[in-house]
């Protein structure tokens, strides 16, 4: 069994780096891998919408990476009588980065009022499940410095909506265990592409977003962070999209948020 084990971890570490940040694993039956015990009582989750200044940080893989640049710009129309500074760090699954000393001082020494979180593993199959335990672990580093911990469900793959309602139901699990918000970006997705199948969300490698694509991601996440609704948004001509095609991103955004509670504050 231990050889077995090994082998399964070995196939599993080999997948995820293949994935371009969605690990796509076919291995039956389904196996469960263990989780370290937790490391603190669960906090409620700290509320920082109303407050004046915020402090963004993003922690993810590829898929985060577009996340500052448009957010800082959604931001900048939106509510630009707040200070808003974003930073992205890391480019890798939450559980490879969850020792790493520069991330964790960095959330030590800095007043961060947001912390999103992007990275939880999956497999596509549904035959694995990986462990949760370390996104416990950076949630729970969010809330001991009264920053509010974001998870960052990615959109599904292309041609798969039911990858957003399962990947979305893995950080709705997380969230149930460890308080802490949930934005609804694949069940988003799913929305938006039910509504408007043509639109170029998509990369050629359907899994990674397009510019489009991203926009939609960073409307979700900008309503989750400041709960101010994405519907609101003024046409911002350096983004993607024609107006109408914002419009109906922001509409949509919102729509699912307000069918998906994010934060259970």
């Amino acid at each position: 069994m231990k050889i077995s084990l090994l082998v399964l971890t070995s196939l599993l570490l080999l997948s995820a780096c293949g994935s371009g940040g969605s690990p796509t694993v076919d291995v039956t039956p389904v196996e469960k891998i263990a989780e370290p015990p937790s490391v603190s009582e669960n906090l409620a989750i700290p509320d920082n919408r109303a407050l004046d200044n915020y402090q963004v940080l993003i922690i993810g893989n590829s898929h985060s990476q577009p996340m500052q640049k448009l957010l800082s710009i959604l931001f900048s129309h939106g509510l630009n009588d707040k200070n808003v500074a974003i930073e992205t760090r890391a480019a890798s699954f939450l559980d490879v980065i969850v020792d790493n000393e520069d991330l964790i001082s960095l959330i030590e020494t800095k007043s961060w009022t947001h912390i999103i979180l992007q990275g939880q593993k999956y497999s596509q199959s549904q035959s694995v499940q990986y462990s949760t335990a370390e996104t416990k672990i950076w949630i729970q580093r969010a809330k001991n410095i009264g920053a509010t911990p974001i998870l960052f469900p990615e959109h599904p793959q292309q041609g798969n909506p039911q990858e957003a309602v399962y990947v979305h139901s893995i950080h709705e699990g997380i969230a149930s265990e460890e308080s802490a918000c949930v934005a609804p970006v694949g069940l988003t997705w799913n929305k938006v592409l039910a509504i408007e199948p043509a639109l170029d969300l998509y990369h050629a490698d359907g899994n990674h977003a397009k510019e489009l694509g991203a926009l939609l991601t960073a409307l979700v996440l900008y309503q989750v962070i400041s709960g101010e609704a994405a519907d609101l948004l003024p046409y911002i001509d350096e983004l993607p999209g024609t107006e109408s095609t914002q419009a109906l991103l922001g509409q949509l955004a919102s729509q699912t948020i307000a069918e998906n509670l994010a934060c259970n504050f």
